[in-house]
């Protein structure tokens, strides 16, 4: 299974991040199992089906206000 993880990194927890996921099982309750390894240092916020860009988020407008969308992260997936 396919998801979109959207994320703060717990040493910068402004900026809302995300990252596609691939190859992932669900469990019997129907939840689907991240791997440890993709969630240590991450405050996960929501796990999306499929592939998913996020174009606009809270705090967009306060970070090109002072000139921060360098910080922002966004892994490209292809």
């Amino acid at each position: 299974m396919k998801v979109t993880m959207l994320y703060y990194d717990e040493q910068n927890p402004l900026l809302l991040q995300q990252q596609v996921l691939s190859g992932l099982k669900m469990s019997e309750q129907g939840r689907v199992i991240i791997p440890v390894g993709e969630k240590l240092g991450k405050i996960i916020i929501a796990i999306l089906e499929g592939e998913v860009r996020v174009l606009n988020s809270l705090g967009d407008r306060a970070f090109n206000a002072f000139d921060l969308d360098d910080q922002v992260s966004y892994q490209d997936p292809t």
